[in-house]
């Protein structure tokens, strides 16, 4: 998909790497008892900058996979610029508005991209997107928790090629099928 599967695999593979440290750095902090947040400046924090970084990749692997060469910069002047912002301006809105559009925006892409190109990897990494953002939207910890869980499952599922085999029916074969059963009514008559 795009130039090779293998290649967006070792993508997706980075992303879920820099989640996963996230997620270890705040299961340390929530396993401590206390939560400190190490400022940078200003209200930046370790976990803001973990955040853009996580968003900025995202954005980036959209605009390639849309073939936007133009606007592969974009993303890190955008992180740039709302970190400024979040050191200068104590409100974390920018960034959840960056955060929302992002990541619905690439979810809303990567399922009508994989959809059109009957393509389950894609698939999976839009529900992941999706299901990953909407985990992170709503703060009732079971289901934080569950949606992310379903994320990673549908990104499971779509690395191991169970959207092309259960969900995109294949035209061809179904004809092939329906040929044969055709063909043995027709011997039995």
């Amino acid at each position: 998909w795009k130039l090779n599967k293998n290649r967006m695999l070792l993508a997706v593979t980075v992303y879920i790497s820099s989640i996963l440290v996230r997620s270890i750095i705040d299961m340390g902090v929530y396993a401590s008892g206390f939560d400190i947040d190490i400022t940078v400046a200003g209200g930046l924090d370790i976990g803001m900058i973990m955040g853009f970084i996580l968003f900025t990749i995202q954005l980036e692997f959209m605009f390639y996979l849309m073939d936007l060469p133009k606007l592969y910069t974009l993303p890190v002047i955008i992180t740039t610029y709302l970190m400024m912002g979040r050191i200068l301006v104590d409100s974390s809105i920018p960034f959840i508005i960056y955060a929302m559009i992002t990541g619905y925006g690439s979810a809303f892409f990567l399922i009508k991209d994989g959809r059109k190109s009957r393509n389950g990897l894609a698939i999976g990494m839009g529900l992941f997107f999706l299901f990953w953002g909407l985990g992170s939207t709503f703060q009732i910890e079971i289901l934080f928790v569950s949606l992310r869980l379903v994320a990673m499952i549908a990104l499971f599922l779509g690395t191991k090629g169970f959207y092309e085999k259960y969900v995109f029916v294949n035209v061809e074969e179904e004809q092939k099928i329906m040929g044969t059963w055709i063909a043995k009514l027709v011997v039995k008559e």
